[in-house]
């Protein structure tokens, strides 16, 4: 698939998302303001969000986006 100017501004668009969250997520577990149950969940959350980071990266450098 060729990526017009719109799938691209997307692309970065959510891999900014992403990358956020998983600043959010990794913040949430060093202020330890949650309780043990709650890093369990706020775990997956950043293993998603790193898993969504590739997936995203890796379509930016397939289709030669920069970044």
């Amino acid at each position: 698939m060729e990526l017009n100017k719109e799938h691209r501004e997307a692309l970065m668009n959510e891999l900014n998302k992403a990358k956020e969250k998983l600043r959010f997520n990794k913040q949430a577990i060093k202020d330890n303001h949650i309780s043990e149950n709650l890093i369990k969940w706020y775990e997956i959350s950043i293993f998603l969000a790193n898993e969504r980071i590739s997936l995203i990266e890796k379509s930016i450098i397939d289709n030669e986006i920069d970044y």
